[in-house]
């Protein structure tokens, strides 16, 4: 797995990603990748194996608070770490930027999103009804930065494996 910045040469890919990892309501245009890619408060980060991208994570920070916007995985690639990794490297990057906290936004219905946020330190502490249409609701979730790493550690050392 290679982590690295991505890139507007990216963005069929991502598109591709969006496709096979939410339902059309819910999926982001070329537009709003475009300008994720494009913007200087943003992170977008790529998971490549093989030369094929196989995750893609996004994160924007505003003033001291930080926002997950997207994490999608290959439906062939998940349960691998590769969401963690991500994960924990945005937080890391939100860390470093200033932030005091970090927020997201994740399905109610999204076992693995929630148990993967859990892990990295997230709690629940709002819902919102309707979010991602009729029925499908959002728990906004936030983990605060109490104490930055050391230097050269990364919050991925402090998970448990």
């Amino acid at each position: 797995m290679i982590v690295a910045t991505a890139k507007p040469d990216d963005l069929p890919a991502l598109l591709e990603l969006e496709e096979s990892g939410f339902d059309a309501p819910e999926r982001w245009s070329t537009g709003s990748w475009a300008s994720e890619l494009s913007s200087p408060d943003r992170l977008v980060l790529i998971s490549r194996d093989d030369d094929q991208v196989e995750a893609v994570a996004c994160f924007g920070v505003l003033d001291d608070t930080a926002e997950v916007l997207r994490v999608v995985v290959r439906p062939d690639r998940r349960e691998r770490g590769i969401a963690r990794r991500l994960v924990g490297l945005g937080m890391d990057w939100a860390d470093a930027a200033g932030a005091d906290r970090i927020l997201l936004e994740v399905r109610y219905d999204n076992d693995r999103g929630l148990s993967l946020y859990k892990a990295a330190g997230f709690t629940a502490i709002a819902r919102r009804s309707d979010y991602y249409g009729l029925g499908r609701h959002a728990i906004v979730m936030e983990c605060r930065f109490h104490r930055r790493p050391a230097p050269g550690l990364s919050r991925l050392s402090r998970w448990p494996a």
